[in-house]
């Protein structure tokens, strides 16, 4: 089950389940109801149940799969986003009646990333063609497009009001968009030249590592972005500054070559991060001390972790890696570090 998860060694999450696929799972994500999960392996989706019992199989999409999200308003609904160019629609039934509902069909290169509001009536989905769709859930009609990025699209999320759109991009930059005038509010970008944070709207000049992901914390207030220089930042984006750097064990990158995730998770009052790593399975901090506070690698050859998702706080935590495995975890009610 991997290394010493239990009470007794207070370790901050206990291994509950592991479901073992044949190919990477490329994205793992826990139903808003927590009763259900799904993850994307190549063209596939297998939905099971989160004590790990297998549920079904979502075909249709042709080739890989990048994202999956579940309907904040219903875990019966799961959008998912292919290299085929599509975002297919689906009706999760317990049964074996589950079935493709809706097909959305815009982009030109492969779609990377997607994101509800949290209404659950818009999609947002952003692509290697530089560009963020936003899509009506229940016409399939496409409100607008934005050129976002000069490089493909990594990540996207928004802010808890769903007024702000948060992508990033392989072009080093976070950019933030007015959901209802489309307009970009500022750009984000930290200049490796300097080390340091800056806001601007003229960035010819810099060079960025890639923006592999971005997360927004559950006040609103910070964004949390994972950088293929290794590092794991979090910023006041009001103020237009990075408040705090997050790096591996032993001053190891957390992600250089992958997209690897990241959540913010509460635990007692403790504010903590979550992510996976290249080389690191899954780590997590204290926000405010910067401590690794957790470490997970498993007893096999570590591979890199891409996919994680929370429920509850973070109460049960999934991970996806590209070996294949996905990991139940449950936080540790007797962890006191």
């Amino acid at each position: 089950m991997g290394i010493a998860l239990d009470p007794e060694n207070d370790e901050l999450y206990i291994s509950k389940t592991k479901i073992r696929e044949s190919n990477a799972i490329t994205s793992i994500r826990i139903s808003p109801d927590g009763s259900i999960m799904a993850l994307a392996t190549q063209n596939k989706i297998k939905i099971y149940t989160t004590q790990g019992e297998p549920i079904g199989e979502l075909l249709g999409h042709t080739k890989g799969i990048s994202d999956i999200k579940f309907s904040p308003i219903n875990s019966s609904v799961l959008a998912s986003c292919s290299d085929d160019l599509t975002i297919r629609l689906w009706s999760i039934n317990s049964s074996s009646s589950s079935k493709c509902i809706k097909i959305f069909k815009k982009h030109t290169y492969h779609i990377t990333t997607m994101q509800f509001n949290s209404k659950g009536n818009l999609l947002i989905s952003g692509s290697a063609d530089e560009t963020i769709t936003i899509w009506d859930v229940i016409s399939g009609k496409i409100l607008t497009t934005l050129a976002a990025h000069s490089d493909p699209i990594s990540s996207v999320t928004l802010t808890p009001d769903n007024s702000i759109i948060i992508s990033a991009s392989y072009d080093g930059l976070i950019r933030l968009f007015d959901l209802e005038t489309y307009q970009c509010l500022k750009t984000l970008t930290t200049s490796t030249s300097h080390g340091t944070a800056t806001s601007s709207l003229s960035t010819a000049d810099l060079q960025n590592f890639p923006v592999a992901n971005v997360e927004r914390s559950p006040n609103g207030k910070y964004i949390l972005s994972t950088s293929l220089d290794g590092s794991i930042r979090l910023w006041d984006y009001m103020q237009n500054k990075v408040v705090k750097t997050f790096i591996g064990p032993k001053q190891s990158p957390i992600c250089e070559k992958y997209n690897c995730e990241s959540r913010f998770i509460i635990y007692q009052g403790r504010n903590l991060i979550v992510s996976g790593s290249d080389v690191n399975g899954v780590l997590c901090w204290n926000i405010k001390s910067k401590e690794l506070v957790w470490n997970y690698q498993g007893n096999d050859t570590v591979h890199a972790v891409l996919s994680i998702d929370t429920f509850n706080d973070g109460k049960l935590l999934v991970t996806g890696g590209l070996d294949g495995v996905a990991n139940v975890f449950e936080l540790n009610e007797n962890w006191k570090r």
